[in-house]
């Protein structure tokens, strides 16, 4: 049972936990014309992404990394659409120095569960060296700029990350993002569907992690008020969305036409937040501070953008039974956590993969 002294904790201090945000509200941003880069931009959500972020008004120039060279074909396909948007490619190893010098954001996509029986311990081997390597080459090459991870399981990658900036010395909380936008997409369709509304008009926030066991819907907060919702089963779909389509597909492909436009919506949130909007408010499992920071050290909350990245975030009130389920999500979130810290400071990378430091 949750007690009634954690549960005060929680909602007791529902205030903003504002962030260093010295010179994070620009006079005149809108002249801004920002850089993305899209790393393993020949996976199916490489290029689905791309195709998305090739029409943003946002961007002025979309970088396509991936270490296979057909990226260069899937960049001259996509500069045949008549946007204002410029694509340039860059394949090979060696070449990721170049896809990230001076970027605003990038986004580092791919490697996504495949088969129900793929367990997150799976999903980190298999994702946790390219998103290393990609953190390495932002330390080195573009520290300031926005990193999102929207690779699984992102309560490891985002404090493994975290821990290679803070040995580094150029840690910035702000600046690193577990992309949860897909999750949050996910949840209001299935509330909407529910409910019998138009998935447009529901917002239901998250908290906790992102993979199934992890993700809390905070039902209780959705808009409209008022919607006929029964929690327990409403919160099993949310755990088995993923799952139930994966199994559909089957062998013939994965999910990434979702987590495609998913992951975009939310490049295209901190593309108007870097361009000076001030509104512009998404879930992202990123690191904490303040009282919930005490409670875990990362969680997917609510949060504001800002020019520099993390402006403020927002835990939003909770149930009894909601922060049950949060509690009983927190024991996986920390072992989650410990898993990434724990590869930063004591795995070595793996030496199949390709890091030149800056030459003095």
């Amino acid at each position: 049972m949750l007690s009634t002294k954690l549960l005060t904790f929680l909602n007791g201090k529902c205030r903003p936990l504002l962030y260093n945000s010295s010179n994070n509200f620009a006079t005149d941003q809108s002249s801004i014309e920002p850089t993305v880069t899209i790393l393993n931009a020949c996976t199916n959500i490489g290029r689905h992404l791309a195709l998305i972020l090739k029409q943003s008004p946002h961007i002025e120039e979309l970088r396509l990394y991936d270490k296979q060279s057909i990226v260069c074909a899937i960049g001259e396909d996509l500069s045949h659409i008549d946007t204002k948007t410029q694509v340039k490619s860059f394949g090979g190893p060696r070449v990721m120095k170049d896809a990230i010098t001076d970027a605003d954001i990038v986004v580092s996509v791919g490697g996504s569960k495949s088969a129900p029986s793929e367990t997150a311990q799976i999903l980190f081997e298999n994702n946790c060296n390219d998103v290393r390597i990609a953190a390495l080459h932002m330390i080195e090459y573009n520290p300031k700029g926005l990193f999102c991870i929207a690779r699984p399981p992102v309560e490891a990658l985002v404090p493994l990350v975290s821990e290679e900036y803070k040995k580094a010395g150029v840690y910035d909380a702000r600046k690193i993002f577990g992309v949860t936008s897909t999750a949050t997409m996910t949840v209001n369709s299935i509330v909407a569907k529910l409910a019998k509304e138009k998935p447009l008009e529901v917002l239901c926030p998250i908290v906790g992690g992102l993979s199934g066991e992890c993700l809390v819907g905070v039902l209780s907060q959705t808009r409209p008020k008022g919607l006929p919702l029964q929690p327990i089963e409403t919160q099993k779909l949310i755990c088995r969305a993923e799952d139930d389509v994966i199994n559909i597909y089957e062998d013939t492909g994965s999910i990434c036409l979702a987590p495609a436009l998913g992951i975009s919506r939310f490049i295209n949130s901190l593309l108007r937040a870097v361009k000076g909007e001030t509104d512009c408010v998404e879930c992202s499992f990123i690191r904490q501070t303040g009282h919930i920071g005490n409670f875990l050290p990362y969680m997917t909350s609510i949060i504001r953008l800002g020019r520099h990245g993390v402006l403020s975030s927002h835990m939003p009130k909770i149930t009894v039974e909601e922060g049950e389920r949060l509690q009983k999500a927190a024991v996986r979130i920390k072992e989650f956590i410990h898993l990434g810290e724990k590869t930063a400071n004591d795995v070595p990378i793996k030496k199949t993969l390709q890091f030149e430091p800056k030459r003095a």
